[in-house]
């Protein structure tokens, strides 16, 4: 009980120090907002033309800006919400939700839009702010940084060193899978290759569990549209995430980011990991992230044939914070094309 007691008490100096200490940086606003049937291809280009007379303006990386205006910070960024798109926005000023410069440009626009009431889309960009602040690139916005670190680190390295040259720990081989696929769509393009005849549809999908966090399940449908059999020789990318990355991170993440947003102290850190005896267990998280993510992890199909007319599914997981496309390469009779999406 003493140690409970010396612990809660530990707790409470600490964010009450942290509080004091970064008051002039405390967040006070998160918010977020969907422009209901505006694809985020047609959104982003007209906030780029806009935002780029704002000299206090300055563009991230992946359709997020960060803005100074005085002693105030803001933080914006654009998602894809499918056939519509999501903004999400962090504050340390105050503002009127439903009357801002935001709300102003929705209007000018001409643009449909409604608060964001999608709790898992709510709480992906919220972990991407905190994960993009403790790069230090949000000077001004105040995030504790991440006391895991080390040991995110830590398992990594033990990964690498325990599956070099293991191949018990390469990828599933690739196997048609014409399941269902139960999860939300955030995304979908359409590509076609008019030299070989080939349409390649790309589906992006939110993951149910917490490797949500660190990727995005993605599904390529592609369709030989022509009357003769071609072969797929070749699929790569540059970087894809296997099972083995998803649950290494996804292990070692105890952050809880729901009862300190004022603050964004996630309440691992200040707790030592105590606040983990109000979870589900490690081994029960851990393994359904492994049921779902093993779907989307098997290796990429090599010399495959694709009947006239007809289509073939890949599945793959993609890191969120740098997604690359699939590389093709693909023979007609006797010619060879290579394409990517």
């Amino acid at each position: 009980m003493k140690k409970l007691l010396k612990g809660i008490c530990v707790l409470s100096s600490l964010v009450l120090f942290t509080a004091a200490a970064n008051a002039a940086g405390m967040i006070k606003d998160y918010h977020a907002y969907r422009i209901k049937n505006q694809n985020i291809r047609t959104v982003v280009p007209v906030v780029d033309d806009l935002l780029s007379r704002e000299v206090e303006v300055k563009k991230l990386a992946r359709n997020a800006y960060y803005a100074t205006y005085g002693g105030e910070h803001y933080y914006m960024k654009f998602y894809p919400a499918l056939h519509d798109t999501d903004v999400y926005i962090v504050s340390d000023a105050t503002y009127n939700k439903d009357n801002n410069d935001v709300t102003e440009f929705f209007k000018s626009q001409n643009y449909r839009y409604e608060t964001l009431e999608d709790k898992d889309a709510y709480k992906e960009y919220k972990f991407d702010f905190i994960d993009y602040a403790r790069s230090g690139a949000l000077d001004g916005l105040f995030t504790l940084p991440d006391g895991l670190k080390p040991l995110k680190k830590g398992m990594n390295k033990l990964n690498d060193k325990m599956s070099k040259g293991n191949e018990k720990t390469s990828a599933i081989p690739y196997s048609e899978d014409n399941d269902p696929i139960n999860l939300t769509c955030i995304d979908s393009e359409e590509f076609y290759n008019e030299k070989a005849d080939v349409s390649v549809t790309v589906n992006e999908y939110r993951l149910k569990n917490k490797e949500n966090k660190y990727v995005h399940a993605f599904e390529y449908i592609v369709k030989n549209n022509s009357n003769s059999d071609i072969k797929v020789e070749k699929v790569y990318s540059e970087r894809l995430a296997g099972l083995k990355d998803v649950t290494t991170s996804t292990f070692v993440d105890l952050d809880r980011l729901d009862l300190a947003d004022n603050l964004a102290v996630p309440l691992a850190f200040v707790t030592g990991g105590a606040s983990l005896g109000f979870t589900v267990a490690n081994n029960v998280r851990l393994g359904m992230v492994i049921k779902e993510a093993t779907r989307f992890a098997h290796s990429l199909p090599e010399n495959y044939d694709l009947k006239a007319n007809s289509s073939m599914r890949i599945l793959c997981l993609k890191f969120k914070d740098d997604p690359k496309p699939l590389e093709f390469t693909v023979k007609k009779l006797s010619h060879t094309y290579n394409f990517s999406y």
